[in-house]
């Protein structure tokens, strides 16, 4: 077996998915699929969730050492680890400081419903551990967008959460997708995921346009003419009147899929009127077309 082939065989599945922000952060596996399963727009509800063993766990994390695999940084897979209960996670934390010795933070994809379960000593406990980043899909702070996309969370679940994480040093990056509230209800999405946000400390806000995957809820509404997709142009429109609204600070704010072709961020508060006037521009030039979508800016 080569090494390459030695790496590959610690995943189950053939992408692996992570944020860009976590590029260089050692990848082990600890779940896959989604707990929560259940979301209109999104393609991981045909995945199956699973919690791989702490055996299989701790046999990655071996491999990674064999292989010399090593950084101060882990990012543990799986579209929501945080979902596994409190023990399990520190257990496999002891399992990451074991084999990745140099490995000081540790970091993963959460829901807002995971936050809540564990209590306040819990969350001490696994930033006490290493935890130091969760990455969490807020998508929209409108409540009645997220119960129309089933998110299974509203903008009080949110607040909440994002006090709890404040109050236990647990930082967290933010996920948004424009053009959810398809083309009625993009005004509403911006002014309420800026009232949310201005009562949040996020590291990082990242921005992505709605993707109809095939086979998903919202693409058979699209179909149906139930929902309304929106272009990259005007889901600039909602971007803008979003930042417009936006008060957070040392929030480095990103769209990796601004009018469907560039990448545009700068730290908030002090790029904000760049960054509106680089959407200014993008709205100015009628020339400005979009050939096809990208992917929803899962990296792998």
């Amino acid at each position: 077996m080569t090494r390459e082939e030695k790496y590959a065989s610690i995943f189950q599945n053939e992408t692996v998915y992570r944020p860009l922000q976590e590029d260089g952060s050692v990848l082990l596996e600890v779940s896959l699929g989604c707990s929560w399963h259940k979301c209109a727009f999104c393609d991981f509800t045909r995945d199956e969730f699973r919690l791989p063993p702490m055996e299989t766990i701790r046999h990655s994390a071996q491999v990674l050492q064999e292989l010399g695999i090593d950084g101060e940084r882990v990012f543990l897979l799986g579209q929501n680890p945080f979902v596994r209960d409190t023990q399990t996670l520190l257990e496999i934390f002891q399992v990451v400081h074991q084999y990745i010795p140099s490995a000081k933070e540790i970091s993963m994809y959460a829901r807002i419903d995971d936050v809540l379960r564990k209590s306040d000593e819990e969350l001490k406990a696994l930033k006490e551990a290493g935890l130091c980043d969760l990455h969490i899909g807020v998508e929209t702070g409108s409540d009645t967008i997220l119960l129309m996309v089933n998110k299974g969370v509203t903008q009080a679940d949110m607040v909440k959460a994002f006090a709890r994480l404040d109050r236990a040093g647990i930082g967290y990056h933010i996920t948004l997708v424009l053009g959810l509230g398809g083309k009625h209800l993009w005004k509403a999405s911006a002014i309420e995921t800026s009232r949310l946000l201005n009562r949040t400390h996020p590291k990082t806000i990242w921005c992505l346009g709605l993707h109809l995957f095939p086979g998903t809820v919202l693409e058979r509404q699209a179909k149906q003419g139930l929902f309304e997709p929106m272009t990259y142009r005007e889901m600039m429109f909602e971007e803008r009147a979003l930042v417009q609204n936006l008060t957070v600070e040392d929030c480095y704010f990103m769209d990796t899929t601004a009018m469907g072709m560039y990448t545009i961020g700068g730290l908030l508060p002090q790029a904000k009127e760049s960054l509106i006037e680089t959407m200014n521009s993008f709205l100015r030039d009628e020339h400005l077309t979009v050939v096809s979508q990208p992917d929803n800016g899962i990296y792998s």
